[in-house]
């Protein structure tokens, strides 16, 4: 069998395994904290569409389910006034929700993490593709793809955050097109790129930079006469029309667009709730973050051989691009640009794009929430510098004439050892933390912001209190926990009543440990002393979550 097949083989058996793994394990992760929210904008939207469309049947169905979850749940946000969300991934969900007369609430939530698994796992192949057209070496772009798909945060998350880890997923799918284009300048090329990045777009309004970076690059060619006016003015104009065409004709916000108030319909974006949230020990109020949060929460949560790769290949791109600047030379026809190759170019489209989010979450001291949750689509763009990181060590082995099978032993050593992780942290692989935090300092950093450990713990309680008829269980946690039962069976779903923080109706008490005030000067979530601790959930000294009962 030749070399060739052999790589083939080895990618193929990676995607294999990788889909049989994640098909075995999607239905063990807990409801996170905002997928209510989103499952009600899902048929909050499709029941318009279906109403514009005049398909009265599966509109009527549409708007029966969104009363349903109105009714079932007071407290969530109402999609009529945070109508600014995309829809790309909830009508779907909502459209096979019906489709399939999915009933029971157990279903449709698995149903909805095999979906955030199956987009984050065509994303990988994108990743791969991306990797294959950049570098030349197979082992490179086999290491590659499984960084992008092992870095634990961004696995466990893969399951169950609809919102950021699909954002993730089309903005890789959009960035191949990208560089596609960069390789030959299609209409194809073009079209493609457009629809996935409107679609990045109305997930996250952050992927409007992806446009507008391109945009940059075209202009660029431009000034280093590798293009003619006749191709800029044709090229701008078409990525424009077909990103806005793409955009207006999937996401229901941009038809309420007034030109005149431009900047009014980009202010719901920066909406926050206003919460102080735990920050290496102290409280902050979100919109006043200390500059190093995401420096610092990225430093602790990324593996730290990657984090390695990542600093050096940074370093390294930080140093060419100064180089390059400093030697343009606009009098000849040879070096007046950026970059000298269509792999540099790529390789600087990554570079501005990760140092300018980075400066725009420092410097303009964006609001955040659970740690850098909102951010992790730069997963993209550090795991893309590790192995450019990752291939210039291959080259400078190779021209060393080391031993290239102790290359991949070190890597595979490592590859190994995140895999153990992610058997260890199963299935709260979203609270992962590296080895540059010990257990002194867990308790600085809040770990189940999502509130997945909610039916792990709900599900405890029920086993625990099999005799009860009711169980009035109590929640010292401003997540809330009502909404977690949605996994379980229907006869343990009625057992259960929820009482909040009024301790003295709770047979049982639910903390995760997240705070919105100081307990140091609040008392809010203190445990009351007739309640004893019977379970402590906790993961390498990472505290998950504690069940108390009252002591009788």
């Amino acid at each position: 069998m030749g070399e060739k097949k052999i790589n083939n083989l080895l990618i193929y058996l990676l995607f294999f395994v990788y889909f049989i793994i994640g098909f075995s394990i999607y239905k063990d992760y807990g409801i996170g904290i905002e997928e209510h929210f989103q499952r009600q904008n899902g048929f909050y939207w499709l029941q318009k569409i279906l109403s514009i469309l005049k398909i009265d049947h599966l509109s009527f169905l549409a708007l029966e389910k969104y009363q349903e979850i109105r009714s079932y749940d007071l407290n969530l946000p109402d999609s009529d006034f945070f109508n600014f969300y995309g829809i790309a991934f909830d009508v779907p969900a909502a459209f096979f929700e019906i489709i399939f007369e999915l009933n029971n609430s157990k279903s449709y939530f698995e149903i909805r993490h095999l979906f955030n698994f199956f987009f984050f796992f065509i994303s990988s192949i994108f990743f791969y593709k991306i990797l294959k057209t950049r570098f030349k070496d197979k082992i490179i772009i086999f290491f590659g793809t499984i960084f992008y798909i092992i870095n634990p945060r961004i696995f466990g998350d893969s399951f169950h955050n609809n919102k950021d880890i699909f954002f993730l997923s089309i903005l890789t799918i959009s960035i191949y097109f990208l560089f596609k284009f960069f390789e030959k300048q299609k209409l194809k090329n073009i079209i493609l790129f457009c629809l996935f990045a409107s679609i990045a777009t109305s997930s996250r309004i952050m992927g409007l930079y992806l446009p507008i970076l391109l945009l940059m690059f075209i202009f660029t060619d431009y000034l280093s006469k590798k293009t003619s006016t006749r191709t800029l003015l044709k090229q701008i104009s078409l990525i424009l029309f077909f990103f806005i065409f793409f955009l207006y004709a999937h996401y229901p916000y941009m038809w309420k667009l007034n030109i005149f108030e431009f900047f009014n319909w980009f202010k719901v974006f920066f909406y926050n709730m206003g919460l102080r949230i735990l920050f290496v020990g102290d409280y902050y109020h979100i919109k006043y973050l200390p500059r190093s949060y995401l420096p610092i929460w990225t430093s602790i949560t990324i593996p730290v051989y990657m984090l390695i790769l990542i600093v050096c290949g940074y370093l390294l791109l930080v140093k060419r691009f100064i180089t390059r600047i400093l030697n343009i030379n606009l009098t000849t026809q040879i070096f007046n640009d950026l970059w000298r190759s269509t792999y540099e170019k790529k390789d600087l489209f990554v570079f501005i794009s990760l140092t300018s989010f980075l400066l725009f979450a420092v410097l303009l001291n964006v609001a955040m929430l659970s740690g850098w949750r909102h951010f992790y689509f730069l997963h993209f763009f550090i795991i893309y510098i590790a192995v450019y990181m990752l291939n210039l060590t291959l080259l400078y082995c190779k021209r060393k004439k080391f031993k290239i099978s102790i290359f991949c032993i070190v890597n595979l050593v490592f590859i190994l050892f995140i895999i153990k992780q992610l058997f260890i942290f199963h299935p709260y692989q979203s609270f992962y933390f590296n080895s540059l935090i010990n257990k002194k300092n867990y308790s600085i950093f809040p770990v189940d912001t999502a509130s997945l450990s909610r039916f792990d713990a709900l599900n405890f309680i029920i086993k625990d209190a099999k005799k009860l008829n009711k169980v009035f269980v109590a929640n010292a946690s401003w997540t809330p926990l009502y909404n977690g039962k949605d996994l379980l069976n229907t006869t343990d779903k009625k057992k259960l009543v929820f009482v909040g923080q009024d301790y003295d109706k709770a047979d049982y008490i639910y903390s995760n440990f997240n705070y919105e005030v100081d307990p140091k000067f609040n008392k809010k979530y203190n445990i009351p002393s007739q309640f004893k601790e019977i379970k402590k959930m906790s993961i390498k000294g990472i505290p998950i979550y504690s069940i108390y009962q009252r002591v009788k």
